[in-house]
């Protein structure tokens, strides 16, 4: 009897183990998955986000930005067209800055369009005057900024 119930307690072990370790593949499959559908998402968005006025127009009204004539604007002053530091090493692209007065550094660059009316656009009725919002929030430190960004607008519209 003893060696019976031994034998039991063995092949119950061993289906145990069979079972565990059937179902570890499983998760281990299903994790190797979901990382190389986000390493795809990543490739696919930024081969199909690249950054150019064209994607940043469409990326402003997606996300709801306002004025996005203006804000569009700012990201090509700002950028110097696409060509900053701050543009290229930490997708910023509207000079952002932390607290310390350090760029922010965003994943992406659309990542960045998203704090922009986080931190900029946050108000719960919008200006009439975008241009004068810019100035009394302080927004640059540049005097003639908005009459840059003003410029930028008109040649964009040619």
């Amino acid at each position: 009897m003893k060696v019976k119930e031994f034998i039991g307690v063995v092949l119950i072990g061993i289906i145990l183990g069979i079972c565990f370790t059937i179902w570890g593949q499983a998760m281990y499959r299903q994790a190797e998955e979901l990382e190389n559908k986000e390493v795809a998402n990543v490739k696919w968005r930024q081969n199909h986000f690249k950054l150019n006025e064209s994607n940043l127009q469409d990326e402003l009204l997606a996300q709801g930005v306002q004025f996005p004539e203006i804000v569009m604007a700012q990201a090509i002053l700002e950028t110097g067209h696409f060509k900053s530091y701050a543009c290229i090493n930490k997708n910023n692209l509207f000079g952002l800055r932390k607290g310390d007065g350090t760029y922010m550094s965003f994943d992406h660059w659309t990542d960045a369009v998203a704090a922009y009316r986080k931190y900029i656009q946050k108000w719960d009725d919008p200006p009439n005057d975008y241009y004068e919002y810019l100035d009394r929030l302080g927004y640059a430190e540049d005097s003639s900024y908005v009459s840059k960004v003003k410029e930028i607008v008109r040649q964009n519209k040619k």
